[in-house]
């Protein structure tokens, strides 16, 4: 077999059912289980979380990252490897990790491959760009894909709109030192051709009935605002309520406004409380401090009987679930999140 059309054969450790499909590409074992209908766990899809360990029975597979942040020492010495991270090379025999609630039973798309022509830009703020690529295909609020620009390495991406327009449209916000948010922000021009390769993620917009709050910091915006316009979708939207929080280091960074007022009318009732971290000017009347401690303060009731959806840096995303779960106990199947690193 040559390297672009590699079996794998998989073995399925919920119900010891066996699946067979080829890895072509040279698309990672996570990948080729995914696009294949197998509903393997995972979250970052990059190497970061460690949600996809799985051991090698048979066969030989190379690693994109030779220490990536996800596997301990324990999992080295015990042979785990990472499907996100191993791309492989011959016929192989793994045992890996599945969901137990199979996402594909739910209405997730399986992700493929794609060009997105970029038809439309602009800047939110002053480091964070609006980028929307011409794709005709599905995804669900909340959900992220992974964008290459042409000479440049992968990156993972929310989508910010929701599905139906024939756009994809992603919120990217310049990472100071990043060669690749520096580009998307800085070069990248109407008419360039993007890979995209997706959706991805669990995170997504529930169809529960609940009442949601939307909890984001920086480049987390994009899934939120993806929820928030989902919800307003909803036909029950008119009967729905959202919370939305978002964080940043000064007021020059928030922008979230725009999106809640956009999605207000077609709901119930939505407030937005905006936080700044860093020191803030004396006329800047809003909330100072983190974003989970703006939560906190909020003294919301009913928060055990929402939907909350959580997008950021690790630090935060990790701070507001130890709050959410230790201290206002809300059940962990109500909170909503991908892990990035």
């Amino acid at each position: 077999m040559t390297h672009s059309e590699v079996a794998t054969r998989i073995f399925h450790v919920r119900d010891g059912e066996a699946h067979q499909f080829t890895c072509t590409d040279g698309d990672s074992l996570l990948r080729a289980a995914l696009r294949a209908g197998v509903p393997a766990t995972y979250e970052c899809n990059s190497g970061g979380c460690g949600s996809c360990k799985f051991t090698l029975t048979e066969g030989e597979v190379r690693q994109v990252q030779d220490a990536p942040a996800g596997l301990t020492d324990r999992d080295r010495r015990k042979g785990r490897l990472l499907a996100c991270q191993s791309v492989p090379q011959s016929d192989c025999t793994v045992s890996l990790l599945i969901d137990p609630v199979d996402p594909f039973h739910a209405g997730l798309s399986l992700p493929a491959r794609r060009v997105g022509e970029v038809v439309a830009e602009r800047m939110l703020t002053h480091d964070l760009r609006e980028l929307s690529l011409a794709l005709d295909a599905d995804f669900l609020p909340g959900q992220y894909a992974m964008l290459r620009r042409p000479g440049g390495e992968e990156r993972a991406y929310s989508m910010a709109n929701t599905p139906g327009t024939g756009v994809w449209q992603f919120h990217i916000k310049r990472v100071p030192g990043g060669a690749e948010s520096g580009a998307f922000v800085d070069e990248i021009a109407l008419g360039d051709a993007i890979e995209v390769d997706g959706p991805y993620g669990h995170a997504h917009l529930k169809a529960t009935g609940r009442d949601v709050v939307c909890i984001a910091g920086g480049s987390g915006l994009a899934p939120m605002v993806s929820i928030a316009r989902g919800l307003a979708a909803a036909a029950d939207a008119s009967e729905r309520r959202l919370d939305f929080f978002y964080g940043g280091r000064a007021p020059r960074d928030l922008c979230a406004g725009e999106f809640v007022t956009e999605v207000a009318d077609r709901l119930a009732e939505i407030t937005l409380v905006d936080v700044v971290s860093d020191e803030a000017p004396d006329d800047w009347d809003g909330a100072r401090g983190f974003v989970h401690e703006a939560v906190a303060a909020a003294g919301l009731t009913d928060l055990v009987d929402r939907d909350i959806y959580v997008a950021g840096p690790p630090p935060m995303t990790d701070a507001v679930t130890r709050l959410l779960v230790r201290e206002l106990k809300v059940p962990v199947d109500q909170i909503h999140y991908d892990r990035f690193f």
